[in-house]
């Protein structure tokens, strides 16, 4: 145990301090500290990040959903084979956005209502002009680079049903959080000219890997990251279903619920091998071991699920389910 200095030994040491006598800076030690300043990592108390980027709990499946339909989106429009894939969610102020897209980037301003203040839609160049070079007829085998030249008024036209679109499918995507009504504000190809929000405003970038056929590109979803502080909380009651009545698992029941399946009502089942098919004729009769009057199963998706009579009802076939089977174990 260590020795406590007394009174005395403290005033000693103080008066040493106060003289000179005594260095009061720390010097390094036998242990290994150092009197180098050390790096600090900054850490906010109110904007908090999770390994995704931010902290928007279940936000990743709103994007992923977004990415699923905008494949489908972009394979319509172009009749090509197209993979949308979700990469990295990151934090990033304004003004470094916009010094990072400096490469020909189209961007699209879109409006999200009802979260404040807008949005961008941010399509490399090699992928917003591929898009529009199939559209007007061209090879999809694009290899070459994109054109470093203003639009055209044919090119404008078609990129804005481009980004259009596509603010069709966020709107989709946000659906079980939030009804919103995103729109196509203007498109702009000078990122010093898509001023939508000050410099040092936090803004959350989703980015997408787009791959048509050997084309690939990237798209950036630009949202103010104090705009979707009025759905934090949806975030994790609606999608992570805590409440009884959570909005996403009504979206998924109700989806699930127009699903279309095959149904099939069999009498009876019979084995025959090769060649006692080959030898069928028309005419010939193949006897089943059960009666006209036995009950039939009912097949969902090819597993039984009831069981039920044939006959006739309004003058067509039809079958009345009588029970329902036990499952197979």
């Amino acid at each position: 145990m260590e020795r406590i200095l007394s009174k005395d030994e403290i005033s000693e040491l103080l008066s040493a301090v106060r003289e000179g006598a005594l260095d009061a800076e720390l010097e390094v030690d036998e242990v290994g500290y150092s009197s180098e300043p050390k790096k600090i990592t900054n850490f906010s108390l109110v904007q908090l990040r999770t390994q995704s980027g931010i902290r928007l709990p279940n936000f990743d499946i709103l994007l992923d959903s977004f990415a699923r339909n905008l494949s489908f989106s972009i394979s319509s429009r172009v009749q090509r084979t197209v993979t949308v894939v979700r990469d990295t969610i990151q934090e990033v102020e304004f003004g470094s956005l916009v010094e990072e897209c400096m490469n020909h980037e189209l961007f699209g301003v879109i409006g999200i209502d009802p979260l404040k203040k807008n949005g961008l839609l941010i399509f490399d160049s090699n992928l917003a002009f591929s898009q529009i070079e199939i559209i007007l007829g061209g090879s999809s085998d694009l290899h070459t680079e994109a054109p470093k030249r203003n639009l055209t008024a044919i090119e404008l036209n078609l990129s804005k049903e481009i980004f259009s679109e596509t603010c069709a499918e966020i709107n989709k995507a946000f659906s079980p959080v939030e009804e919103l009504n995103s729109t196509l504000i203007h498109v702009e190809t000078n990122p010093r000219l898509v001023n939508i929000v000050p410099s040092d405003t936090n803004m959350m970038v989703a980015n997408f890997k787009v791959t048509i056929e050997d084309v690939e590109g990237n798209l950036r979803l630009v949202i103010p990251y104090s705009s979707l502080d009025p759905i934090r909380e949806k975030l994790k009651t609606e999608l992570g279903m805590t409440g009884p009545t959570g909005q996403w698992r009504d979206y998924m029941a109700e989806q699930v619920a127009q699903m279309e399946v095959v149904v099939e009502a069999e009498l009876a089942r019979v084995k025959l091998n090769v060649r006692e098919i080959l030898d069928l004729r028309v005419g010939d009769v193949i006897a089943l071991e059960c009666s006209p009057e036995s009950p039939v199963h009912l097949l969902v998706e090819g597993q039984p699920k009831f069981s039920a009579f044939a006959g006739l009802r309004d003058n067509k076939k039809a079958v009345r389910i009588v029970d329902r089977l036990q499952r197979r174990v």
